[in-house]
């Protein structure tokens, strides 16, 4: 697919929470389209609870395209303080969506997996969500708003993923210094929960959700990762992958142990059919090992490394 700005409209992007792990990668993965124009402002410019900051920008993204990331997405964060979760999620939506509808531009929503309960896998399109958590149901009703405001909302319920090296707030970003701390007070072991899910890369769902959104399609995707790993198995490869697997030795514990400390529950199974993305074929998803080590390899973890 040419990668040129074709599709886009004006060519010129808005990323909300385009400092944070996967609105960052929309905007590196944007700029490798030729002509494409992208303003990525971190909460800190841009504040999606203030409806007029988001209005500032219209002249600017006017039949362009908005990627709506900001959200706040520590589950138990949101759990412990839900008017400022439902302030930040369902409000900044609606904001957003506003400001789409104002200006003519198109509006990609990121959502999350966890707007399932995971009670039938793999995770139909047609699934109704059911979610187990406050932040669940905050992004569903998000999307809600979304899909009531814009005839031509682009939804794609995403995986859980990893990715933006020191932006990594999920289960990869926050297991290695787990580990390294464990390993270096003398630990031979680490137990690690059971739970299956399908570790994406943003990288891959952004580049992927892009060309998607030059296609001019609307409507509602699923994206995933190829194939599902367990949290034990992905920590396993972590281990291999920094040089750790003569130190310390992943090993299983059931995920309902794990989840019995949680504010927020979480499906044990939450695997995402992507049959609208293959039947269209744009399916782009790589296999999660593989981007797991890719992403492993970059310099940002060296601090963590141990030759071999």
């Amino acid at each position: 697919m040419p990668a040129n700005a074709k599709g886009f409209g004006t060519g010129r992007i808005l990323v909300t929470g385009g400092q944070g792990m996967l609105g960052s990668d929309f905007a590196l993965e944007a700029a490798a389209f030729e002509g494409l124009e992208v303003q990525a402002p971190g909460k800190l410019d841009l504040d999606v609870r203030d409806s007029a900051a988001l209005q500032a920008r219209a002249d600017w993204v006017e039949g362009g395209w908005i990627i709506h990331c900001a959200a706040m997405v520590d589950v138990e964060g949101c759990a412990r303080q839900p008017d400022l979760a439902r302030a930040i999620i369902v409000d900044g939506a609606r904001n957003a969506a506003a400001l789409a509808k104002a200006t003519g531009a198109r509006l990609l929503y990121p959502q999350s997996f966890l707007v399932y309960d995971g009670a039938e896998n793999p995770i139909p399109e047609r699934e109704t969500p059911r979610p187990l958590s406050l932040y669940g149901a905050m992004k569903w009703e998000a999307e809600q708003v979304i899909r009531e405001t814009l005839d031509d909302a682009l939804i794609v319920r995403m995986a859980g993923f990893f990715g933006g090296g020191s932006r990594d707030k999920n289960f990869v970003g926050r297991i290695i210094p787990v580990i390294q701390a464990a390993m270096l007070k003398g630990a031979e072991t680490f137990e690690v929960g059971d739970r299956v899910w399908q570790p994406t890369w943003t990288k891959d769902l952004a580049f992927n959700s892009l060309c998607i959104m030059q296609r001019g399609t609307v409507g509602v995707y699923q994206m995933a990762c190829r194939g599902e790993a367990t949290f034990h198995e992905i920590a396993h490869e972590i281990v291999v992958a920094l040089g750790w697997n003569t130190r310390i030795r992943i090993v299983p514990v059931s995920a309902s142990a794990v989840a019995q400390s949680e504010l927020g529950r979480r499906p044990d199974r939450a695997v995402l059919s992507c049959e609208r993305l293959a039947s269209e074929n744009l399916n782009l998803q790589r296999d999660w090992r593989s981007t797991l080590h890719a992403y492993l390899a970059h310099p940002f973890f060296d601090k963590y490394r141990l030759e071999p």
